[in-house]
C-alpha cells in the first residue's frame, strides 16, 4: 500500500536531516582531530555512521512503502568550536532537535493514520532517548574534565575504547 504523500514528504525532510546530522558529527570528529583528541574524534566518527544508518532505515521504509526517495542537499556544517565542551553541547541541542523532528513525526503519522509509519517509528522514538542520554552524560564528564588536559585525555581514551559510552 502506496504510503500517504504528506507523510512520505516529511520522511525524505527527515533522511536530510539524519545524514545532515553525520555531516555535522563528522565535522566534530575533524575538530577534536585537530586538538589532538582522537578518542573524541573516533566517538563522533562512529556517531556518523550511526546517523547514516538512520537515515537509511527511513530510505528503506519508504521504498518498501511503494513510494519515492527524494534527497536534498545537506548545509556546511560548523567546522570551529570555542572548546570540547561547545562541541558537545552543540551535539546535544542536534539531538533535542532530531528528537523533535521524531516526534513530529510520529504525531503527523497519526494524524494521517499512517499506522505502520508510527510502528517504525517507534524505533527512532527510543532511540533518541537512549542518544540524548548518551551526549547529556559525554557532557558532563567534559565539563568535570575541561581544563585539566590530563583529565581530557583520560576521557579521551575513553571514548576510543568505548568506555565512556
Amino acid at each position: 500500500m502506496k504510503m500517504n504523500e504528506t507523510v512520505a514528504v516529511a520522511l525524505n525532510r527527515q533522511i536530510n536531516s539524519e545524514l545532515n546530522a553525520s555531516y555535522t558529527y563528522l565535522s566534530m570528529a575533524a575538530y577534536f582531530d585537530s586538538i589532538e583528541l582522537p578518542g573524541f574524534a573516533a566517538w563522533f566518527r562512529g556517531h556518523s555512521k550511526e546517523e547514516i544508518e538512520h537515515g537509511m532505515r527511513i530510505y528503506d521504509f519508504i521504498v518498501k512503502r511503494d513510494s519515492r526517495v527524494e534527497l536534498e542537499g545537506i548545509d556546511k556544517p560548523q567546522l570551529n568550536f570555542d572548546s570540547p565542551t561547545a562541541a558537545l553541547e552543540t551535539a546535544l541541542a542536534k539531538e533535542k532537535e532530531v528528537t523533535a523532528q521524531i516526534n513530529a513525526l510520529f504525531e503527523l503519522a497519526h494524524e494521517e493514520k499512517e499506522y505502520s509509519t508510527q510502528n517504525m517509528l517507534h524505533w527512532f522514538l527510543e532511540e533518541q532517548i537512549e542518544e540524548e542520554d548518551l551526549f547529556r552524560s559525554i557532557l558532563e564528564k567534559v565539563k568535570a574534565a575541561e581544563g585539566n588536559r590530563w583529565h581530557m585525555l583520560v576521557l579521551d581514551g575513553e571514548l576510543g575504547k568505548g568506555i565512556a559510552n
